[in-house]
């Protein structure tokens, strides 16, 4: 019997199925509380934006239907509230989230967030929530931007091997594939949970390879992206090069944020401002960030780099414009790890897929529990009745 149609029709007698059971059962086992807790948290977060809302002030929702303020008021505020610290990125109110929103770092580098009135501009500090908690715990692991999205890149890279060795696991035989698919409820508990792993597994098999991908691409952009272009050159995908600046020396005085902005939309004349990059022009350089479909769809963008001193445009990302498969793989890297961009209907089925791999993880340490702990447990309360009784006797 040659090795394909055992592959084929009996792939459970292959020597190589059961070092892939292994590697996928210790994997597993590793990874099971680090998945619980990505996935529960990735669920929340699809829903990032409405739970933002939720914990913003009422007049700020009332006040939302109106007019925006001027963006140069906005941070001549933030400047007078806060001297001496710097904007790192601000977002503008759109009809999800009705208040500036402004990323901030002080003189000693503390970082701080502050919120603004969609009209009157007024500005109050924004203390940290559990939403902030459930963010930093799904992208950092509480463990700071330094470290934390790359040790998520190894979660993710462990992630693949599951899915990877899932799938040939899964594989059931020719005659009884379709058996894989179904959950039973008709045996006793074990051999359930043992079908809703499999079922669950090969079910979702497609988003979470991506996840996995994606989160590879969070922890090392470079790497994937050249790996990327080496299979499918990429095009509009690759980052435009800025050319190289003399670094002001200090007090030279930098150009009005006014003439940045009226820069960044004369460079992109049908985008909407949705976001500043160093609104308070601290660097050399910072960044428009403007919206060509609806407001907040990161998906299509024009990303306007700017010469805080001169106020030129150093270059345009038309972010979207794809052009060869390798700017389509890239590009889609954000769009469907979040699920965000396609309505409420997408969201909830992200939430649910993201729950399921929390489940997934749940009935695989199940599985290692009716197969092996079990046993163990069940061993050692033998052993140590044993060893009380034979106490009591002598």
């Amino acid at each position: 019997m040659g090795l394909l149609h055992t592959s084929i029709h009996h792939p459970r007698k292959l020597w190589l199925r059961r070092a892939f059971f292994q590697i996928h059962l210790w994997a597993g086992v590793l990874l099971s509380l680090y998945l619980v807790v990505i996935a529960l948290t990735g669920s929340i977060l699809v829903f990032e934006d409405e739970l933002t809302a939720m914990t913003l002030p009422a007049e700020l929702h009332a006040a939302g239907q109106g007019r925006v303020a001027d963006v140069s008021d906005v941070v001549a505020r933030f400047r007078s509230a806060y001297p001496g610290a710097a904007i790192t990125f601000l977002t503008l109110p759109t009809k999800e989230v009705p208040a500036f929103q402004i990323e901030a770092a002080g003189e000693r580098g503390s970082e701080f967030e502050v919120i603004g009135d969609p009209i009157t501009g007024a500005l109050q500090l924004r203390p940290r929530n559990w939403l902030d908690v459930v963010h930093d715990l799904h992208v950092y692991l509480l463990l700071g931007r330094a470290y934390g999205v790359q040790v998520n890149g190894v979660g993710a890279a462990i992630l693949l091997t599951l899915a990877a060795t899932g799938a040939v696991l899964w594989w059931p035989g020719l005659r009884s594939w379709r058996r894989g698919l179904r959950i039973p409820f008709k045996h006793n508990w074990r051999r359930i949970n043992y079908d809703a792993h499999s079922a669950i597994g090969i079910w979702t098999l497609a988003i979470v390879s991506w996840w996995a991908v994606s989160g590879l691409y969070f922890g090392w952009y470079r790497q994937v992206g050249f790996i990327v272009d080496k299979i499918s050159g990429l095009r509009n995908m690759r980052p435009p090069e800025l050319p190289t600046l003399t670094p002001p020396t200090e007090g030279t005085p930098k150009v009005s944020l006014g003439k940045v902005l009226q820069e960044a939309q004369s460079a992109s004349p049908e985008g909407r401002l949705a976001g500043l990059t160093d609104a308070t022009l601290a660097k050399p350089t910072m960044m428009a960030v403007m919206d060509l479909g609806r407001a907040g769809d990161f998906s299509h963008r024009d990303l306007v780099t700017l010469d805080t001193v001169s106020g030129r445009v150093l270059s345009v990302w038309h972010y979207g414009k794809n052009e060869s498969p390798g700017d389509w793989i890239l590009w889609a890297m954000h769009p469907l790890h979040f699920g965000t961009l396609w309505g409420v209907g997408v969201k909830i089925l992200w939430s649910a897929l993201g729950i399921s791999l929390a489940v997934l993880s749940g009935t695989g340490v199940l599985m290692y529990w009716n197969r092996y702990l079990r046993k163990r447990w069940q061993a050692l309360r033998s052993a140590a009745t044993a060893e009380r009784s034979e106490t009591v006797v002598q």
